[in-house]
């Protein structure tokens, strides 16, 4: 299995520019050539954008850098050099503008993109940029904006908001529904800016409908 560095970057451009196309794309292709792949929204060395030549154009990458940073992230240039851009750090919360809103949609899909889900704990946290954690790590401690420390006392009021629950309701869906399978038939589908995304398995089958307009999904099963 590989992980797959090309989702968080491509589904925070399709969110934002409400245009799944070079998302569902990238979906296609790894149903047609057969690719293992471990996805993923963010983590802990940020969210990469070096990956994204050649599926994004220089411009929309550029565009995509320039919000998040303008949202409190950091650009992480490669080995030191300008313009050659490797990563940038920031929850992915806070790259979607702390959107609870965007941040369940991004999750929804994430979890119904071909490929195994791994989840970041902060951001099923709901975790914001912590640039106290990076002042207090001084020079190359950008990456802490995303490793924020949560106490037990912390972690238990978080688990009370609806964000919080809601992914979590998401999660047990993912790992308990048997349509979700090693072996499953998945298809992707676009019309104009709704995406549809079916996973079966045997007799049972499961599907999310995205609507890349409004943020909103629906999913519908038949277990």
């Amino acid at each position: 299995m590989t992980y797959d560095f090309f989702l968080p970057g491509l589904l925070i451009h399709a969110i934002e520019n409400h245009n799944p196309e070079h998302l569902v794309k990238w979906a296609g292709e790894i149903i047609d050539k057969g690719i293992r792949t471990v996805n993923m929204l963010g983590c802990h060395d940020g969210i990469p954008l070096l990956d994204l030549k050649g599926l994004l154009s220089e411009d929309e990458i550029a565009e995509l850098i320039e919000l998040i940073v303008s949202r409190g992230g950091y650009v992480k240039d490669l080995h030191g050099r300008k313009n050659m851009y490797y990563q940038v750090n920031a929850t992915y919360y806070s790259a979607l503008g702390e959107s609870d809103k965007k941040l369940l949609f991004a999750r929804a899909v994430q979890l119904f993109m071909p490929g195994k889900p791994q989840v970041w704990y902060l951001d099923l946290f709901a975790g914001k940029n912590d640039h106290n954690a990076v002042a207090r790590a001084g020079e190359n401690g950008h990456k802490e904006i995303n490793r924020t420390n949560l106490t037990t006392e912390q972690a238990d009021k978080l688990l009370k908001k609806d964000v919080v629950k809601e992914q979590l309701r998401l999660l047990r869906l993912r790992k308990t529904h048997p349509a979700f399978n090693s072996n499953s038939i998945i298809t992707v589908t676009q019309d104009e800016r709704r995406v549809c995304f079916t996973w079966k398995y045997g007799t049972h089958r499961i599907s999310l409908t995205a609507d890349f307009n409004d943020h909103s999904y629906a999913i519908e099963s038949n277990a």
